[in-house]
């Protein structure tokens, strides 16, 4: 096997389980999905699960959105990075957030206080797990406790994903799927 060579089968959805076939129904059919209903017990309510994280939250979907990039960069997953650029787009994260998130420049003057208070959680939480004090004081100032948590659930899933992806090899689709924002 070589290194680049896919771990998980891409399931199809038309040979798939109906429990797991009715999932794909609810997310688009990209390969990270289909590799990840190899799990047929564990999908189906993941997918319900992960579908939350695309419905309105206190958190704020452009600021989760850049949360996620974030995660795939510091994860160097380029799955999550590439996919996620065509969500964040959708929500409203400019290309220079974006480019800016990309260099590791989470100061920069195109974000707003709280998504640079986010980034530096989010940056903290996956490098260390566990957030300082300073900078979780600092993420509590801009964000409700219901936020915070909302973001600690879109940070661990996305550490998640992006080692799903890694670890299972998953091959990049011929172009990012559809935005989940836009079903």
């Amino acid at each position: 096997m070589s290194d680049n060579a896919e771990r998980l089968p891409l399931i199809d959805p038309a040979s798939a389980p109906e429990e797991v076939r009715s999932a794909f129904a609810k997310l688009p059919g990209v390969n990270l999905f289909r590799a990840m209903a190899s799990a047929t017990t564990l999908y189906p309510p993941f997918v319900d699960y992960l579908a939350e994280l695309f419905q309105d939250m206190e958190l704020d979907a452009r600021t989760a959105r850049l949360a996620v990039l974030l995660v795939g960069k510091l994860s160097d997953c380029h799955y999550v990075w590439r996919q996620n650029v065509v969500t964040a787009k959708s929500v409203g994260v400019t290309d220079e957030q974006i480019a800016a998130t990309a260099r590791g420049d989470l100061t920069a003057r195109c974000f707003s206080p709280e998504q640079r208070a986010v980034l530096a959680f989010t940056e903290d939480c996956v490098i260390n797990v566990e957030v300082a004090d300073p900078i979780y004081d600092a993420a509590a100032r801009e964000l409700s406790a219901r936020a915070i948590a909302e973001l600690l659930y879109v940070v661990g899933t996305y550490m998640l994903i992006c080692r799903f992806a890694r670890s299972g090899r998953v091959p990049l689709d011929e172009k990012p799927g559809p935005s989940p924002y836009a079903s």
